[in-house]
């Protein structure tokens, strides 16, 4: 009885100790079963970097499995607003969070906050993924917007989609352009101290693996096109080639950036800060580019808005990280690295101007 209790205080205060998972659920629905994809010599090689650089924690040179994908509609489950995490029955659905080993960063276990329950009458769908999607335009379209996909391409009846009204700006506006064209889909927003006991719930699988920009062809493609007509991309003839700086970025700066500026500027290559532009005009900049030059940041979450470009990413030595490098495998983008010295504590680095300059020798004036 104790116990019980104890528990009911808990999951009042937002705190839940227990999770589940809903693969096996009888609502599960498959939409598509995973596949493994093919790499070239040179492209294992980098993933074998990659996975050395971070102890072979994650290692995609020995097959990068691109997940099922599936909808599972539950009965009677809470969500919760600090997070966007599910509770069915007491316990939060793993599937709701990405994996179990984001269980224990998320704030559906690690913070205790009062949330106010309420009931919803309906059928709802959420792709809220928090802390992470928290302004971070990487996670917030690889890990939400890209599973709304499989809920409205496949869910005919009316459903709302559970969102918050302090998200970024650029969140808020995307999400509409994407729901465009669905008239079975609205929003309701849902505040960050509050708890909904949804009567149905559909559940979108996760797209996108751990340091993965990978997304099946037909999901990139619709995520593009949605996002291009939303913020009115225009075609223009005179492509760009742009180097995004992180000058003023607290972590991942490069060094020795005051070096390659004089060589891109021989190269006709103009140094961005996307931090300057609205999130339209860094759209309507990555579309006109056909050479993107950076260090490894979630500014290169934008290469998902080339039209076609030919990518140069820089990694200290110890960070060899994989998000980009998969993206363009998606959309069949020429993927380039430059790997740095060991970074430090802030995990900046210098790059080797040498190697940086024959990238750009090959790529032509």
């Amino acid at each position: 009885m104790l116990k019980k209790a104890f528990f009911g205080l808990l999951h009042t205060l937002g705190y839940h100790s227990r999770y589940t998972s809903v693969l096996h659920h009888p609502g599960k629905r498959s939409l598509r079963p995973s596949y493994v994809l093919d790499f070239d010599d040179a492209e294992k090689a980098f993933l074998e970097d990659s996975a050395r650089s971070f102890n072979y924690a994650i290692d995609y040179s020995l097959g990068y499995r691109q997940k099922e994908l599936y909808l599972v509609r539950l009965q009677d489950v809470q969500l919760l607003g600090n997070s966007g995490a599910l509770v069915l029955d007491g316990k939060v659905v793993v599937e709701s969070v990405g994996e179990v080993s984001r269980l224990a960063k998320s704030d559906a276990f690690k913070e205790v906050s009062l949330l106010l329950p309420k009931k919803r009458v309906g059928r709802y769908t959420s792709v809220l993924f928090l802390p992470w999607a928290d302004h971070n335009n990487y996670h917030w379209f690889f890990d939400c917007l890209s599973r709304l996909y499989l809920v409205l391409e496949h869910i005919q009846e009316p459903i709302q989609v559970i969102m918050r009204r302090d998200m970024a700006p650029y969140q808020l506006e995307t999400m509409h352009f994407v729901l465009k064209g669905y008239p079975q889909a609205s929003v309701s927003y849902i505040g960050k101290h509050e708890k909904w006991q949804v009567e149905e719930f559909v559940l979108p699988s996760f797209v996108a693996n751990a340091q993965s920009g990978f997304l099946p062809r037909e999901i990139a493609n619709w995520l593009r096109k949605k996002v291009w007509h939303g913020y009115g991309v225009q075609p223009n003839m005179a492509k760009r080639r742009i180097y995004i700086s992180r000058a003023n970025a607290k972590t991942r700066r490069v060094l020795n950036e005051l070096e390659l500026l004089p060589l891109l500027g021989r190269y006709g290559v103009e140094v961005v800060r996307a931090e300057e532009l609205t999130y339209q005009q860094q759209v309507q900049l990555f579309f006109e580019s056909e050479a993107v030059m950076a260090p490894h940041g979630a500014g290169l979450t934008n290469l998902l808005f080339s039209e076609q470009c030919q990518v140069l990413e820089f990694h200290p030595a110890n960070l060899i990280k994989t998000h980009y490098f998969l993206l363009c495998k998606a959309l069949g983008f020429r993927y380039s690295a430059v790997i740095g010295t060991t970074g430090d504590k802030l995990e900046n680095y210098t790059v080797p101007v040498q190697e940086v300059e024959a990238w750009l020798k090959d790529i032509g004036v």
